[in-house]
């Protein structure tokens, strides 16, 4: 079972997208950019689901951090953001080589789940690849 790091501050989302996604994927949550990263090392999920206004470490300093580190660089990340950005932003994340998708919130749960297995299928295809 594919494993997915939801890291985001608004428990009611965390909740949500585990009650919607539960039965089809392993849901870790985290409530910050640090615990994110914790869960991210130990636990190599296949893809984070990450917000980007968060306590103690956001979502930009998160991204950076996983694409310092070796082993979780390669991991498919999802921004998702309440915020109101403008193109140029989005333009930023979407520049990172482990950006797949930004989405605002809310947005639907069929575009979320496509947008997740699209990043699986990227990530299956890139192992691929490689070996």
């Amino acid at each position: 079972m594919h494993k997915i790091l939801v890291v985001d501050d608004n428990s009611a989302f965390t909740d949500l997208v585990e009650m919607v996604f539960g039965e089809e994927f392993e849901i870790l949550k985290a409530g910050d950019g640090e615990e994110g990263m914790k869960k991210a090392s130990e636990h190599r999920p296949d893809v984070i689901l990450l917000d980007v206004m968060m306590p103690k470490v956001s979502g930009v300093e998160m991204l950076r951090l996983l694409q310092a580190d070796e082993g979780t660089k390669s991991i498919p990340v999802i921004i998702l953001t309440a915020s109101h950005f403008d193109s140029s932003t989005r333009t930023v994340f979407e520049q990172e080589k482990n950006v797949n998708a930004f989405l605002k919130k809310p947005c639907g749960v069929e575009m979320l789940r496509t947008q997740i297995r699209s990043a699986l299928a990227k990530s299956a295809s890139a192992r691929s690849a490689s070996s």
